[in-house]
C-alpha cells in the first residue's frame, strides 16, 4: 500500500452505509467481514451484495466533464459493442452531485475521490466486482483500497491530477513558484487573469498561500483567505473552470488550472513553447477521478463493460494521449510519461500524486461555513 497520508482518514469513515441487496438480479456475494461489512454480532449472517452482471444492457448514459475522455475511444466501444453512448456533461462537482443526488439515472459518471466518499456515505452508488472486469490488473494496487473507498468496492479510479498556474511566458514575467504570485500579477495584467470557478481550489490555494489547512474549518482562517482573494478581485477576469478555453482563446495570460489541461492546451495552439505551468510552494493539491456507476443507472452492466474497456492497455493509451492526464492505470502512466517528456513542468507519477495534498469536500456546519465563504468571492 503506498500512503499512510492518503489512508489517514479510514478510521473516520463509516463503510458500507445501508449495505442492503440493491435488487440488481446480479450475482449475489457475501461481504466478507475483513471487506468491512458490519455483522449484528458474533455467529450473524453477512449481508449479502448484489453485484451488477458486466453483460451488454442497453445503450450507455454517460455523465463527465466535457472534453475528458477520447471521442475515438467511446466510438470504439460503440462498434464493438452495438450501443450507443449518450453523453451528458456537467460544470462542476457540485452540479453533478446535484443530479446523482436527484436520481437522474446515468449509467457512469466521474466524480473526484472526495466526492466518491461523499456519495456512497449517502448510499447512491452500486458495487463493483472487481473479477468481472477482465483489465482490473491494470490498476495500481494502491487503488485496491483507498482512503476515499475501502476494498474499492463503489468506485474505478480514472484520472491524476495537480492543480498550480498556467501562463504564457510571451505575455507574463516574473512567476516565482508561489501562489503569491496571483497577487503580485493581478495589478500588471489587469483582465487577463482567471481563478477557478470552484470553491475547494480557490479558498484552499488562498489558505494555503496563507500557511493554513487547505481543508480548514476555521472561520478566521476562511475570512483572511476571503479577503484575500478579494483584494485582487477587481483586477481578475473572472472565475472559470473552463481554463483550456480561455488560454486558448487568449482571454487569459495566467490561469488557475488543472494539469491536464495545460497539456490540451499546448496540444491545440500553434506556439505551445510560451506556455507554461508551474506548482506552489506552499502546496500542491493532488488527487484523482473516479468512474462509479450511480444506483439509478438504467444499464450497469453496460457501465461495467464501458469502464473494463477503458482499463484495457490501448484504450488508456490512446484516452491519455487525447486528454493528457494520467490514467490511472499501468499502462496510462507509463504513456502519460511519454507524453510529457518534452514539458517536464507536467511530469506527474503516482507516488507524487498519492502524497500530495488532498482536498476533503466539507460537509455538514463546515460545508455551510465554506459556502457562506464562497458567497462571499463570488458576491464581493
Amino acid at each position: 500500500m503506498a500512503s499512510e497520508i492518503w489512508k489517514a482518514d479510514f478510521n473516520r469513515r463509516e463503510f458500507l452505509r445501508g449495505g442492503a441487496a440493491l435488487g440488481l438480479g446480479g450475482t449475489a456475494l457475501w461481504l466478507a467481514a475483513a471487506c468491512g461489512g458490519g455483522t449484528a454480532g458474533a455467529g450473524s449472517t453477512p449481508t449479502p451484495i448484489n453485484y451488477p452482471k458486466a453483460v451488454i444492457d442497453g445503450d450507455l448514459e454517460y455523465f463527465n466533464w466535457s472534453e475528458y475522455l477520447d471521442p475515438d475511444t467511446i466510438k470504439g466501444f460503440e462498434k464493438q459493442y452495438g450501443v450507443k453512448v449518450h453523453q451528458t456533461n456537467f460544470d462542476n462537482m457540485q452540479g453533478m452531485m446535484a443530479k446523482i443526488n436527484a436520481g437522474v439515472p446515468y449509467d457512469v459518471t466521474f466524480p473526484t475521490m472526495d466526492f466518491v466518499d461523499q456519495l456512497v456515505k449517502a448510499n447512491v452508488l452500486l458495487p463493483i466486482d472487481h473479477t468481472q472486469l477482465v483489465n482490473w490488473g491494470e490498476v495500481p494496487s494502491y487503488f485496491n483500497d483507498p482512503w476515499y473507498d475501502p476494498k474499492a468496492l463503489y468506485s474505478v479510479p480514472y484520472a491524476l491530477w495537480t492543480t498550480g498556474i498556467c501562463w504564457r511566458t510571451d505575455k507574463v514575467q516574473g512567476l516565482t513558484g508561489s501562489w503569491s504570485d496571483f497577487w503580485t500579477l493581478a495589478p500588471n495584467y489587469n483582465g487577463k487573469i482567471f481563478l477557478l470557478d470552484d470553491f475547494q481550489e480557490t479558498l484552499g490555494m488562498s489558505l494555503l498561500r496563507n500557511k493554513k489547512d487547505i481543508n480548514s474549518g476555521s472561520r478566521s482562517d476562511l475570512d483572511s483567505a476571503v479577503a484575500e482573494i478579494l483584494k485582487i478581485k477587481s483586477n481578475l477576469r473572472g472565475f472559470s473552470t473552463d481554463d483550456i478555453t480561455n488560454l486558448v482563446s487568449g482571454s487569459a495570460w495566467v490561469h488557475h488550472a488543472w494539469s491536464g489541461d495545460v497539456y490540451q492546451v499546448i496540444n491545440q495552439v500553434n506556439n505551445p513553447e510560451v506556455f507554461k505551468y508551474e506548482v506552489a510552494s506552499e502546496g500542491v493539491p493532488t488527487g484523482n477521478d473516479t468512474f462509479v456507476i450511480p444506483k439509478n443507472a438504467q444499464h450497469p452492466g453496460t457501465a461495467l463493460k464501458f469502464i473494463d474497456w477503458m482499463l484495457a492497455p490501448e484504450h488508456a493509451t490512446a484516452n491519455v494521449n487525447y486528454f493528457g492526464y494520467p490514467q490511472v492505470t499501468t499502462t496510462g502512466i507509463a504513456a502519460y510519461q511519454k507524453l510529457v517528456a518534452q514539458y517536464p513542468f507536467l511530469s506527474l507519477t503516482l507516488d507524487q500524486a498519492i502524497h500530495g495534498l488532498r482536498e476533503i469536500v466539507p460537509t455538514g456546519a463546515k460545508l455551510q461555513l465554506w459556502d457562506s465563504e464562497w458567497t462571499k468571492v463570488k458576491a464581493g
